[in-house]
Parts: C-alpha cells; sequence; structure tokens
C-alpha cells in the first residue's frame, strides 16, 4: 500500500491464522459479551465447556532444583460459548504446593497458535491469578469448537469453547461485490456500512482467518461519519485465493460480512488499480495562505474503466475535503477549497473504482507564504509508481 493510508500495513505472513498477532499486544478494544450465549438456544444449550488436566510426562522425573519451580495450573472463568468476532477471554490459576516461592512461566495457545505469554512469582503454598487473557476470535458462518492450552514446565491445562456462528450482514450493506478477481499488486478497498446509523459500531479485519486490523483510528471515525461506513485496504501481491471477513459489533449483537478475492497471474484475467496521471496544481508545495481558496484538480484513469469516486483527505488534521464522482475509463476529479489548510498538511486524493480496486498518493503539501517550507518526503508527488505501469 502506498505511505499515505493511515494503517498498518506490515502485517502479511505466509501463515495466517486464528490469533496470529495476538500474542504482541495487538489485541483492541471490543464490546466483550463475556459467558453469554448467542444463537438459537438449542445451539447455546449444547454449548459445553470440557477441560482435561495432566502433569507433563516427564515431572516426576525432575531433579532437586527442579521440583522447586513446580506449580500446578487450572484455567478458570472460561465462557462455554461466545459468537464468532468477539473476545475470548478466560483467567489461569496457578498453585504452588512448595515451601519456596516460585517464578514459572505461562503459555498460552488457541488452537495450536501462540496466544503469548506470562512470568509471574508465587509464594508457598498460594494460589494466584495473572491477568486474564483475551484474544480477539474470527467471524465464522457457522459453530466450531476452538481449544484453549495452557502449560508450564510441569503441567498442562486445557479447555474447549465453541465459536458459534454469527448471521451474514444484508448484500447492499458491503462494498465491493463479495466476489473479485485481481491482478498481483493490486489494491482493493473494502467497506461495511452502518448497521443502525443511530447506533455505535466497532469493526475487525481478517484476511485469511488472520486478524489484520479494526475500525479504531481517526481516519476511521471520520470516514464513518462522512461516509456511513468502515473501511480496509488491502493489498493482494501473489496469485491465489484469498478470503476476506469482517466482523461486525452493534451492541449486543454480532455480525460479519465476508468477499473472496482471486488473484490471477496476467491482466486480462483480473482487474487493476486505478492510477493518478496528473494534477493541477503542479504536484509538491502548494503555497497557500490560510484563509486563501483554491482549486484542485488530478486526472485520474482506470484501465478497467469502471471509476466511481475520489476521496479527498487533509492529513494531520485527518479531515475529509471532499469527495468527488467519477466515472469511465478515464475522467477529472475537482475539488474548491475555502480556506482552512494546514501548514505543512499533505492533501491525499483517495482513487477508488466500482470494482473496489483503489490508489492514493500525497499530491501536495501545504505551504503558508511566510512560514519555512515543508520538506518533501520520497513519497510526494506523481512518481512512476502511480502509472500504468505498475
Amino acid at each position: 500500500m502506498s505511505s499515505g493510508r493511515n494503517q498498518e500495513e506490515a502485517r502479511r505472513v505466509n501463515r495466517r491464522s486464528i490469533l496470529k498477532g495476538a500474542a504482541v499486544g495487538g489485541i483492541v478494544p471490543a464490546t466483550y459479551v463475556g459467558t453469554r450465549r448467542f444463537g438459537s438456544e438449542e445451539t447455546a444449550a449444547e454449548a459445553t465447556t470440557e477441560r482435561t488436566t495432566s502433569a507433563k510426562p516427564d515431572a516426576e522425573e525432575t531433579d532437586a532444583d527442579e521440583d522447586k519451580t513446580a506449580v500446578s495450573i487450572r484455567i478458570v472463568d472460561v465462557p462455554d460459548a461466545i459468537p464468532g468476532g468477539a473476545f475470548l477471554e478466560w483467567s489461569v490459576e496457578v498453585t504452588n504446593p512448595t515451601d519456596q516461592p516460585v517464578r514459572p512461566t505461562l503459555e498460552y495457545a488457541v488452537d495450536g497458535e501462540s496466544a503469548g505469554s506470562v512470568t509471574l512469582t508465587v509464594d508457598p503454598g498460594e494460589t494466584e491469578r495473572p491477568f486474564p487473557v483475551s484474544v480477539p476470535t474470527e467471524p465464522v458462518a457457522e459453530d466450531r469448537p476452538l481449544e484453549i492450552h495452557v502449560e508450564t514446565e510441569t503441567d498442562v491445562d486445557t479447555a474447549t469453547v465453541t465459536l458459534l456462528g454469527v448471521d451474514e450482514l444484508a448484500p447492499d450493506l458491503l462494498f465491493p461485490d463479495r466476489e473479485l478477481r485481481v491482478r498481483p499488486g493490486t489494491t482493493v478497498h473494502f467497506e461495511v456500512g452502518a448497521v443502525d446509523p443511530e447506533t455505535p459500531q466497532t469493526t475487525s479485519w481478517w484476511v485469511d482467518s488472520e486478524n489484520v486490523g479494526d475500525s479504531l483510528g481517526a481516519w476511521q471515525a471520520t470516514y464513518f461519519a462522512d461516509q456511513g461506513a468502515h473501511y480496509w485496504q488491502e493489498t493482494f501481491d501473489e496469485p491465489g485465493t484469498y478470503e476476506v471477513a469482517a466482523s461486525v459489533a452493534v451492541d449486543d449483537e454480532r455480525y460479519r460480512a465476508s468477499w473472496t478475492v482471486e488473484v490471477a497471474e496476467t491482466r486480462p484475467e483480473g482487474l487493476a488499480d486505478p492510477v493518478i496521471e496528473a494534477g493541477r496544481p503542479a504536484p509538491g508545495v502548494l503555497e497557500v495562505g490560510p484563509d486563501e481558496a483554491v482549486d484542485l484538480e488530478i486526472d485520474v484513469a482506470d484501465p478497467d474503466g469502471n471509476l466511481d469516486r475520489v476521496v479527498w483527505w487533509l492529513t494531520q488534521a485527518d479531515t475529509i475535503l471532499g469527495v468527488s464522482e467519477v466515472s469511465g475509463e478515464w475522467d477529472t476529479a475537482t475539488l474548491s477549497v475555502d480556506g482552512g489548510l494546514c501548514h505543512t498538511c499533505a492533501i491525499i486524493p483517495w482513487v477508488i473504482t466500482g470494482d473496489g480496486t483503489f490508489t492514493d498518493a500525497p499530491v501536495w503539501v501545504v505551504d503558508h507564504p511566510g512560514l519555512e517550507s515543508p520538506e518533501l518526503g520520497d513519497d510526494i508527488g506523481l512518481g512512476d509508481e502511480h502509472g500504468f505501469g505498475r
């Protein structure tokens, strides 16, 4: 993705999993549902929590020094079932049966993937609980089990929780179409509309069962207020088929949205990104006073002939200056600004096609006359990466 986008990019790994990233502090707040059951009464009634506890096979063979660190662990406060997309939270009790303080390390996992670790001190004969563990779960369409696994050097405990399937959002709340075919290196702009415009909602995003981001942040809030949707932009570099999903929480209700993106090898078999071909005034430093009006234009093109809109962003102020409608294979987007441009702020147009393909560029940096001119970074202006050769 281009550097103008206000979101994390470094999120692609070869192996994607339901809880990848949760162990390194990537967990974000969401509506917490505790042990409340969702779905049909029959499904909720049948959902049960199962737990097995066993010492490690070599626990009895440890020497005297290793015996000093022996502890027993037990998973507690684990829900029977949670809806897909909710946070899974549980606690662990750690008991020290020895006559000396011990400092064990607890390793957490869900469905075989690491969910972090914690090291704590437990006094002789005492039982301690570290802070509860909380990890996001994938928005699934059908019920499925999740196995929680906790272990130390001397003990293991497991529990099984039912992850309940949630309803799909109505198609008119999703953008773009649910099935796409694109070229390698193409960026797609996904949107989930407001389920209830009067009620706050949170949205988290998943690619091939990996939690890649959420709807928190200034740009997400601005876009939701201005455009009535949460968004995510994902660049698909390698050929293959990808599953993109969004988990949407509105009060106590959970929903899911899903897309299938096929990445084809050659252009005739898939969509390509739109491009910004030129800008007026010339891209670069835009000398304009704080109360001065200015007219902006960019020429945009879509090799697939389905231009839709241009969203004009002002960085640092986290503001949408306006939205221009465009269409066809080539068009000019215009915007009139009646002052209020902040010194050193960049103006970044987002070009979005009706197919969801996307490009952006920091075309101008505002310079108020009489103030020190901003230094332009490597990404300012229209480089080759925004041309048809991309």
